[in-house]
This record gives structure tokens, sequence and C-alpha cells, in this order.
């Protein structure tokens, strides 16, 4: 979704090179370029803005609520993003492509059951203790089943991405006679998929009782059994 970034703060505005420190910066070492001061404010906004989602959902949570949390006045997150649902289209963007990335360097060289596993570590692991961009991403994909309609569409594409990535990865492990060739890989990734999701949510909803480290477990040798040749 293409964005428009002010040049300039509104009237009466915290300039973001200066919002909460009250220092004078001075000298051509302190200064920042407009671009660099509108990346920092992007940043701290979007901060804010998981940090609020993580602890009180996506109804309970107003661009005034970010704008104070990022340490900015109260107007600048909706001059900047218009409404909160542009913001949460970045912010899930952000978080979305932050895993990606993450995954993609841990997966590098592997392939057939060794990539399907690689997917249910990055997924699951640290959920008994969640980071708050997790939870966040997690509260707000569970809220647009319900009040939040509106951000569906976000998560019902990246579904479709996940599950066409995790179809190529068992597609490669058959070729490379380490996955069964009689699996079908798309019904295989849809059933992956829920099952991560379904361990992810009731880790959120009985930490007390959660051992993520043995359901990564479980689910590994569950897998290897079902598709290993």
């Amino acid at each position: 979704m293409t964005q428009v970034r002010p040049l300039t703060p509104p009237a009466g505005e915290a300039s973001p090179s200066s919002a909460n420190d009250g220092t004078a910066h001075t000298g051509p070492k302190s200064r920042r370029t407009q671009a660099e001061r509108v990346a920092e404010s992007d940043r701290r906004m979007l901060d804010a803005a998981t940090r609020l989602i993580a602890k009180n959902g996506y109804t309970q949570t107003t661009l005034e609520a970010i704008g104070v949390e990022a340490g900015y006045s109260r107007g600048l997150v909706q001059h900047r993003y218009g409404n909160k649902d542009r913001l949460l289209d970045e912010l899930i963007k952000k978080i979305a492509a932050d895993h990606r990335e993450r995954l993609l360097e841990r997966m590098r060289g592997l392939s057939g059951l060794d990539a399907l596993f690689c997917e249910i570590d990055c997924y699951l692991e640290g959920m008994d203790d969640p980071p708050l961009s997790s939870r966040a991403f997690f509260v707000l994909m569970l809220e647009s089943i319900g009040p939040a309609p509106q951000i569906r569409e976000h998560f019902a594409r990246f579904s479709k991405k996940w599950q066409a990535s995790l179809s190529r990865t068992i597609g490669k492990g058959q070729q490379l006679g380490s996955i069964r060739a009689d699996v079908k890989a798309a019904d295989e990734a849809r059933l992956l998929i829920a099952t991560l999701r379904g361990l992810r949510t009731q880790s959120m909803l009985d930490p007390a009782s959660s051992d993520i480290a043995r359901d990564i477990a479980a689910l590994k040798t569950t897998l290897k059994q079902r598709l290993a040749p």
C-alpha cells in the first residue's frame, strides 16, 4: 500500500528528532536528514502500536494512544497514517517480513523434512514467553475473525502464501526422495499450518501448562513418521 509521507510534522507537533529527550542537538554530527527523522518516527510509532496491541488488543488501541506511547504529540500518528487500518496494514506487513527474513536465513541450504522442521522451530520457539511482536500479530489475527473483520484479508493472504511455500518445500523434498512421493503436498501444508497455529493458540490460552519444547519434539516425530519414505 503506497503511503504519502509528509515532509514536516503538522503545526504544533513535536519534531521526532527531539521528542522525549529534551536535548538540544547542535553541530553537523547530530543533525539527521528529514528521511532519517521520518524513518525513526515510523519505527517508534510501529513499536508503540506493537506494545499496545499485544497488551490491549486492536479494538482498545487508538491512534492517540499510539502517538503518546511513542513519545510524540497526539495527532502525529493520524497525520502520518490517516487511520488505524492503514497503520495496522504497515504493522502486519512489518512483523510478517521480519519473521520471513529470520526464517529464510535459518533455512539456507535446507530441504525436505529438515526445512519443514526449521519452519516449526521458527514458528513455535519461545512461544511459552512470546515476544511482543509475535503476541501482537496473533492477537490481531484472532481479532480479524471477530471485532476487526476489516483486517482479515491480510491474514487470509498470508495463509495462502504460507501454504504455497510449504507445498513447494514438500514437493522439492519429494523430488529429492526425502519425502514420500504419494503425499499430497497442499493437504500436508494446510494441516501443518493448522497444527502450528493450534499449538500457538493453546500456549497463549493456558501458558501455565504449555510446554512448547515438548510439543515441537512431538510434532516433528509425528511428521517424520507420516512423511518420511
